[in-house]
């Protein structure tokens, strides 16, 4: 018996610590499922004002996803294309610059397209509602280098990229992108692109693993503790 108890006790420690594990990763799915129903509830609240965004942020206030409608004049033909993909195919993330009519400058995600935006393109006014993307993570670790010279981005680096597509020196300038929302039919590249979430939510699969080793715990210990029993008994 005295063989048994340090056993028991060892065992003990680590199903408490595991069911610890289990119930904080619980916890956290919790947490994040509800941060992730507030951004998607975000998304589909009334559009603000793109000033009314600014003032916001401007108070330390979370805007990622915030709904944004603004007029003002759209000028693709300074528009940066960055690597990404639509329908599962390689494509070109069209990045245009816009200027709205009470002077804010700040970078549209206009949408998808197989080819890179056209120099001759003609500025056009136009009003745009789409939601504000902070873009804060910054360049991977296997991201390469972002090639301005052939308006090629693989990272969002929005400083560079509001230099690159003429952000006016005295202009003010949105420190986010506002990615267009799709509006009805659109025969025409850039296609834009319904917005997701995109918070990672794997707790529950976490949740899982650690009471699932502390229930694998127990059982080696209780099938240990009762040969030891047998072998003592014999």
């Amino acid at each position: 018996m005295k063989r048994l108890l340090p056993l028991l006790f060892s065992a003990a420690i680590g199903i408490i610590i595991l069911c610890g594990l289990g119930t904080w990763q619980v916890y956290r799915l919790d947490e994040k499922t509800k941060m992730i129903a507030a951004l998607e509830a975000r998304m589909k609240s009334e559009p603000i004002t793109l000033a009314a965004a600014l003032e916001k942020q401007s108070k330390g206030e979370d805007i990622e996803y915030l709904k944004v409608a603004t007029e003002g004049l759209s000028e693709p033909a300074h528009a940066l294309a960055k690597i990404s993909s639509f329908d599962g195919k390689p494509s070109w993330e069209i990045i245009e610059p816009f200027t709205s009519t009470d002077g804010i400058f700040v970078l549209v995600d206009a949408g998808a397209s197989s080819e890179k935006p056209l120099a001759t393109a003609s500025a056009k006014t136009e009003k745009i509602t789409g939601v504000v993307r902070v873009h804060h993570k910054g360049r991977g670790y296997f991201d390469n280098d972002n090639d301005e010279a052939n308006n090629t981005w693989y990272w969002w680096d929005l400083p560079a990229m509001q230099a690159a597509a003429g952000a006016p020196a005295d202009a003010k300038v949105a420190p986010f992108i506002l990615q267009k929302l799709p509006e009805g039919e659109n025969p025409t590249a850039p296609f834009a692109q319904k917005p997701t979430v995109e918070l990672s939510n794997n707790h529950l699969g976490y949740a899982i693993t650690w009471f699932g080793l502390a229930a694998a715990l127990l059982a080696v210990t209780g099938f240990f503790a009762k040969s030891l029993v047998k072998k003592t008994d014999a």
